[in-house]
């Protein structure tokens, strides 16, 4: 049987469409649909409804979805173990980070990784949701919090550190706040739907509401660029304020907690060589980043 047929009705159980499966096989759609129906033809076996909202597996095919991640992790470590012999890394990883990380740290940080791996591919994720390790959605993650999911690796680099800034334009324009009691009064750039610094705030007694947001937004780097244009007051990395010109600390009567960053990876990192060079050698750039202050 042509494991490309029990690999693409993996794939469609793990992403929910034929779509999204060719997109992360990298075939065409209908190829994912070829493949559905010569497999079920080949095990006389309906492996999924066809409805108008979507594929939706049948008793059967969900009984055999467990035998064909034993088969595609059998797969994986055939792979991984043959990699064992090569000089060599190569093949890709996929890594997932948040907006601020993907676009200020990660690309200054693969560069080492890459150069001494010539044939190594890197595919980056940046999102703000929380990447599922274990459903192959990326192989290594950033993040800001310890892993919820059993079964991952996960290890404590570093506690970054966070405070309070804005551009000479903001201080020109609204001075700079005199105490803790003046916080609700200033232009401050915060969250949209998030309730992410409305919850934090609630921890130094200050009580919040989405409206003392002068400028409302979920992107990180949307919030940053408001910040630099003069506009508000953003909470911002110690170590990226320090290379954006007319920033500036603001003293605001108490500190921001310090972000911890975690590296975290599949279990599949105790036996890929691909893996655990990518997990290595970020982990090392990530703390040479943050210390070259």
């Amino acid at each position: 049987m042509d494991w490309n047929l029990i690999r693409s009705y993996l794939m469609v159980a793990e992403h929910g469409s034929t779509l999204a499966a060719a997109r992360h096989l990298e075939v065409t759609q209908s190829t994912i649909s070829r493949h559905l129906t010569e497999l079920e033809r080949q095990l006389s076996v309906q492996l999924f409804d066809r409805r108008k909202t979507g594929l939706v597996l049948t008793d059967k095919g969900q009984e055999l979805l467990g035998l064909a991640r034993q088969m595609d992790t059998i797969a994986d470590n055939l792979q991984n173990q043959a990699s064992q012999y090569s000089s060599s890394v190569s093949g890709t990883v996929r890594i997932s980070a948040s907006e601020i990380l993907a676009v200020n740290v990660l690309p200054y940080c693969v560069d080492t990784v890459l150069e001494e791996n010539p044939e190594l591919q890197i595919e980056i994720v940046a999102s703000n949701e929380e990447s599922n390790l274990l459903s192959r959605e990326a192989d290594i993650a950033l993040r800001m919090f310890p892993p919820k999911q059993q079964d991952l690796i996960a290890r404590h680099l570093m506690d970054i550190p966070v405070a309070f800034y804005a551009h000479e334009k903001y201080i020109e324009r609204h001075g700079l706040p005199r105490s803790a009691e003046d916080f609700p009064k200033l232009r401050f750039i915060g969250f949209d739907m998030s309730t992410l610094f409305i919850d934090g705030a609630k921890k130094f007694g200050i009580k919040l509401k989405r409206e003392h947001f002068y400028i409302r937004t979920d992107s990180i780097m949307v919030q940053n660029h408001c910040a630099m244009a003069g506009l508000g007051m953003v909470a911002m990395q110690d170590k990226l304020a320090e290379s954006l010109p007319g920033m500036h600390r603001m003293n605001v009567g108490f500190n921001l907690p310090e972000l911890p960053l975690y590296i975290v990876a599949q279990q599949e990192l105790r036996a890929s060589r691909k893996l655990r060079v990518v997990y290595d050698g970020l982990a090392d750039a990530l703390l040479n980043f943050y210390r070259d202050s």
